[in-house]
Formats: C-alpha cells, structure tokens, sequence
C-alpha cells in the first residue's frame, strides 16, 4: 500500500511539478557530461601535450563539480521543502486517518527514492547523448579527425554522478524525516488557510536603506572601474559593497515599490494593478534575502559566461599572431655569470647551433635587444594616462635593420625612419589604448634626442611567445646603438616542414643542444624562472592557447548554466508556491466579477515583475563587471570578442529565462483555474 501510495504521489507531481524534475534531470546531466571529459573518443587521439591540458581540465571540473553539487544540493532541498509544503493538507489527512508518522515518513522515502531514481535515469541518458556532442566540441576545438566517431560511456562519470545526488538525495530523506517529527495534526490540516501577513515597512526606513544601498553599489561601481586591479584588498571591498548594496536594495524595494504606486492613484486603482502590486511587494517584502543572492548568482553567472569564453575565444585568435616562428630562442646576459656577459656573443654560435639550423631551419634571423635603457614615464607626451604603477615599466629598443629584418621575414612591408627620428611597436591590446601617438614627442637615447618619425603604434610581433605581450619596443636608426652591446639576443627559426610530428623532433634537438652547452648553474630551459635561455616553440603555444581555451570555456559554461538553472527553478517555485496559497484570493476575484482573461493577465505581470527584479540589476552588475574584466580579456588577446560572447550570453539567458518564465506561467495558470 505504503508504495503504491508513492507511486500515485510521484505520478501526481510529475505532472503538476514538471519544472522540479526537469531541472533535476538537466542538472544531473550537466554533471555527468562534464565530469565524462576524460573518457570520451576525442581524448584518445590527443598529442602528450594535449593529454596534459585535459588532464588538468579534469581535475579542475572535479573541484568545481564538488562547489557544484552543493548548488544542487541546496536547489534540491529547497524544492523538496516547496513540496512539502504544498502537499501538508495531505498529510495531514494520513494522520487524521491513524496512519503514525513513522509510515508517513516511509511514503515521503520511497517517493524521493522514486524521484531520485527518475531523476537520475533521465538525467543519465540525456547526458550520455549530450556527451558525444560535447567530445565532437572538443574534437573541433583541437582539430581532430572524428570520422571514425564512436559512441562512448564514462563509467568514472556515472559512479560520480550516482555518489554526489546519492548523497543529497540521502539529506533529502533526512530532511523530510525530522519535518514530520515536528508537524502537529492541526498544523497540517489548516496549512491552506494560513497566509503570511504582509506589513509595509516604514517609509523612512525603505528609503533610509534605499539610499545606502545607491550608495554602496555606486562606490562599488566606481572602486572596480578605477581601482579594481591596483589590490586585492580594494577588490574585496568591491564585492563587499555590491553585494551589500544589492540586499539592502531589495530591503527597501517592497516598501518603495508600492507607495510609489499608490502615490499614483491612476495607475494604482487600474485594473488589477493594486492586487499585482500588493502581492508583488508581499513576497519582495518577505523573500528579499534569495532575491538578492538570485541576482548576485545571475550577475555571476553572466560575466562568468561571458568573460570565461570571450577569454578561450581571444585566446585561440592571438595564439596566430603570437607564434610567427616555430621556434624563439632567447639569451639573457646576466652580470653574475662572465661566460654569458659577452652578450654581443650570437645565440647561434654560443650555443653552437649551426649545424642544427642547417638541418632543420629553413629560415633564421636574430634579433639584438637593448633593455633597461628607456622606460614609458619617459615618454610622458606618449603615454600620458598610463597608470602610476606602470611608469617605471621598462621598455625595450630595437635598431631600424633588425626590426625591418623580423618584417620581411614574416612577408610584410618595411618601415622608414630619419637619422633623428623613433617610431614604437606595440602588440598587447591591453596597453596599446594607452598610446597616443598624435602628440609630438621626443626622446633621449645613448645622448642624442629624438623625435617620433611615425605616427601610429606599429604592432608586429618580434619572436614568439605564449601570448600579445610586447607593452612597448622603441624602434631607432642603427646610428643610436653605437657603443652599445645588445643585453637580450633572440633568435627565430622557421622549420623546413609544419607537421607537428617534425617541429617536436626539431626543438627537441635545440633542447638538448642548449642543455649541454649551457654551464653547470646557468639554469634549465624554463618560463617560470628567471633563467639565462628561454624556449618558446609554436607547436607547445598552440597546445597551451587551446589548453587555456578548453579549460576557461568548458568550466565558464559549466558553472554559469548550473547558476542559471538553479536561479530560474528557484523564482519558478516561489511563484508556484505563490499561486498555491493565493489559489483562494484568485476564487474570490473571479466572485468580484473579475473575468478570467483578466486574471491571467494579472497572473501574468505578477510574474513577469518577480522574474524581471533580480535580473535588471543584475544587467546592471553585468555591464560594469564586463568594463572592468575587458583588460583581462585583453591580455589574452583582441577585445572585440567580449562583445560577442555578451550577445550570445544574452541569447542563452533570454532562451532559458523565457522558457522557465513561460512554463512557470502556464505551471500557475493550471493551479488557480476554477476547478470543474
């Protein structure tokens, strides 16, 4: 009997409840497709580098995924809370009946073991489809020939997928269990009368609260804007005030909200716009806590969204410009060590590579730089609004020759300059905004002035490197290094094949010849360090932009749509629980006379204005949080694609908002419809 009873309460709630078991079943598929990376067809066709990358993918999603079953977890609870409060009257009549609580909480088990098992099946297979879509994705994103496609199965994915909503569905249990130790028949049985006692705050303390929270989220904005990079303790203080100013908002918004309609009598007695409103500040009144973490999580899960693919997507169009060369050799002179101190020394002969070069180059220039000579805060006609901590930034010079040398060798025009004259090269779009170069400008360098010869910023890149990250390079006539020795040597090499299989056998034997020329103490080959030799090939570049994209796109998509999920369930069921206990208000306008197209209508707007608070402001956070994560996106590389991934943010936003606000919609239309 006990489980029959859990069928037919399952069966039920499956069809009046829909929008709780399909955010389950999407969110149980989202864990498994994210979580069966490492075993889908695509990985097994990886480069060693590539298998890294996914390796470290994997690992992070294992650490999201555990912040993420918490979300879930919380989303679970609390529309297993929704649940029972809408179905007390019922129990209530189990009681009433003689049925004990401990039979009650036998049902509430196996109706959650039901759900969950339901859940999970369903989740289970959309995702193992999903998954093979999400592999084809990744094939794409490394350019891997899937022609011989399989279908694949994560059982690592499915035991993970079974122990994180195993264990919430266990808490679910437990949660339901101690609720109905607690109820007490009359409790229950007069659940559907009570209603929550709407009291209007003082005005003085709405608009008091208002006030400060202006305050909080306009020096918020401001702080980000100008001072969000300078420390970290600022962009705490940052987060402190948004979101302090966004409780304090919806604090005082119920209270505002409705005098100021009431103010306007017009609008206030039309239709049923005094009965929308009411209840509209009602529930801001008693929920403006969830509201304001409703908003945070969209604002966060907006920028995350956007930021994080506009990242992968600016960083797998620089890595083009980035990596000229196969292959940038380059060699620091350090006082410490004499050996190296004759930096006029080539990087071809120090490191007796000629013979290498012969075999594998087909072309090779080397490049003098001269460092530590000049740094922006003198070029302050140039540079005019560079920010105080990036005056003292050095920038390097380069002679007319070997710039015009690095141009031809990359197919481009030469550039001309007089015996007095400088131009300067610049290719990170972070800094380049910062250049003016309209303004007349001279400089001094080895005691002669010049002055700027062309006037635009020149953004060729010089060597290859992980990303845009020339800040500035003065470019001068051969004459002005007279007397000079170059501190910095790089030398470029194009490899006589671009098959990967060949430009890792070549900068393996570059590795190991600068490894056994170097001086025992002179240091590896690494980036991390400050080392005598630095090795950047195009074919590692490549796999780390594509690793960066991977990671950012895949962990940015995975955490912004379980926000968003879980934001729109969360106000879908605080709406159906509002039409619940307002299922009698309904019956006793349509008595009034009230037609029912015209409670629709109102049922409409109420929602539409509940769905519509959290997401305004969070607009609102979303613009300034994407002016101020744009240099970010800019280091990576060209900043136009923010805007792009902002309108497809706003694309998958308005799909999955509209189509929860729709069936929450139609969901609360069926629940006040006159009973036939």
């Amino acid at each position: 009997m006990f489980f029959k009873l859990a069928v037919n309460n399952v069966r039920r709630s499956v069809r009046d409840y829909a929008i709780y078991f399909l955010t389950l079943t999407f969110g149980v598929c989202l864990f498994y497709v994210f979580n069966s990376i490492e075993s889908q067809q695509a990985m097994a066709a990886l480069s060693a580098n590539q298998r890294q990358i996914i390796e470290m993918l994997t690992s992070a999603i294992g650490y999201v995924s555990i912040f993420i079953s918490v979300i879930l977890g919380f989303l679970v609870v609390y529309s297993n809370g929704f649940l029972m409060k809408r179905r007390k009257k019922e129990l209530g009549i189990y009681m009433l009946l003689g049925m004990d609580k401990g039979k009650i909480s036998r049902i509430l088990i196996a109706e959650t073991l039901i759900i969950g098992i339901f859940s999970l099946g369903a989740g289970l297979a959309v995702g193992i489809f999903a998954s093979q879509g999400l592999s084809a994705i990744t094939a794409g994103i490394f350019e891997m020939d899937m022609s011989s496609f399989q279908f694949t199965f994560s059982l690592s994915a499915l035991i993970k997928t079974l122990l994180y909503f195993g264990i919430i569905f266990v808490v679910v249990m437990i949660f339901n269990t101690i609720s109905i130790s607690k109820y007490r028949l009359i409790t229950l049985l007069q659940a559907s009368r009570k209603s929550q006692t709407f009291r209007i705050r003082n005005i003085w303390v709405s608009v008091s609260a208002f006030a400060v929270s202006i305050a909080c989220l306009a020096a918020a904005y401001y702080l980000i804007l100008n001072k969000g990079w300078t420390s970290s303790e600022i962009f705490l203080l940052c987060i402190i005030l948004g979101c302090t100013g966004t409780l304090l908002f919806f604090f005082s918004l119920s209270g505002i909200l409705l005098r100021v309609i009431r103010a306007n009598k017009k609008l206030y007695y039309r239709g049923l716009n005094m009965f929308i409103f009411r209840q509209i500040s009602s529930k801001i009144n008693t929920a403006f806590v969830s509201m304001g973490m409703i908003c945070l999580m969209l604002f966060v899960t907006m920028v995350t969204f956007s930021v994080g693919t506009s990242i992968a997507h600016a960083a797998s169009q620089a890595v083009k410009s980035a990596a000229p060369y196969d292959l940038s050799l380059t060699k620091f002179a350090l006082s410490s060590d004499e050996q190296y101190t004759a930096a006029e020394k080539p990087v071809t002969e120090a490191f007796a590579l000629q013979d290498l070069l012969d075999l594998y180059a087909k072309e090779y220039l080397e490049i003098s730089f001269y460092n530590n000579m000049i740094d922006m805060s003198d070029m302050p006609g140039i540079l005019p609004d560079i920010p105080p901590a990036a005056q003292t930034s050095p920038m390097r010079a380069v002679s007319l020759s070997d710039y015009n040398r690095a141009l031809e060798s990359q197919g481009k025009a030469p550039v001309h300059l007089g015996t007095d004259e400088f131009a300067v090269n610049c290719n990170s779009p972070a800094v380049e905004p910062y250049y003016h170069m309209d303004r007349g400008q001279t400089i001094t360098f080895n005691g002669k002035e010049y002055r700027l010869g062309i006037k635009q910023v020149l953004n060729s890149t010089l060597d290859t490197s992980y990303a845009l990250m020339d800040t500035g390079t003065v470019i001068l006539p051969d004459a002005a290094f007279e007397g000079l020795v170059p501190n910095v040597r790089t030398l470029n090499v194009m490899y006589r094949q671009s098959d990967s299989e060949y430009a890792q056998q070549a900068t393996g034997a570059f590795q190991n010849r600068i490894a056994q020329q170097a001086p025992e103490g002179a240091g590896q080959i690494s980036m991390e360090e400050d080392m005598l030799v630095r090795m950047y090939d195009k074919e590692e570049v490549y796999s780390s932009n594509v690793g960066t994209s991977v990671i950012f796109s895949f962990i940015a998509i995975y955490i912004g749509l379980i926000f968003l999920i879980t934001c729109v369930a969360i106000l879908a069921l605080q709406q159906l629980a509002e039409a619940s206990d307002n299922t009698v208000r309904y019956g006793l306008l349509r008595k009034l006379g009230t037609d029912q197209a015209m409670v629709n209508r109102s049922l409409f707007m109420q929602i539409l204005i509940y769905f519509a608070a959290p997401l305004l402001p969070a607009v609102a956070h979303t613009i300034v949080g994407l002016q101020f994560s744009s240099m970010l996106v800019q280091i990576f590389g060209s900043g136009t694609s923010i805007v792009t991934m902002s309108l497809i943010t706003a694309g998958i936003m308005l799909v999955v908002y509209g189509g929860y606000f729709l069936a929450t919609y139609f969901g609360c239309k069926g629940m006040i419809r006159p009973k036939k």
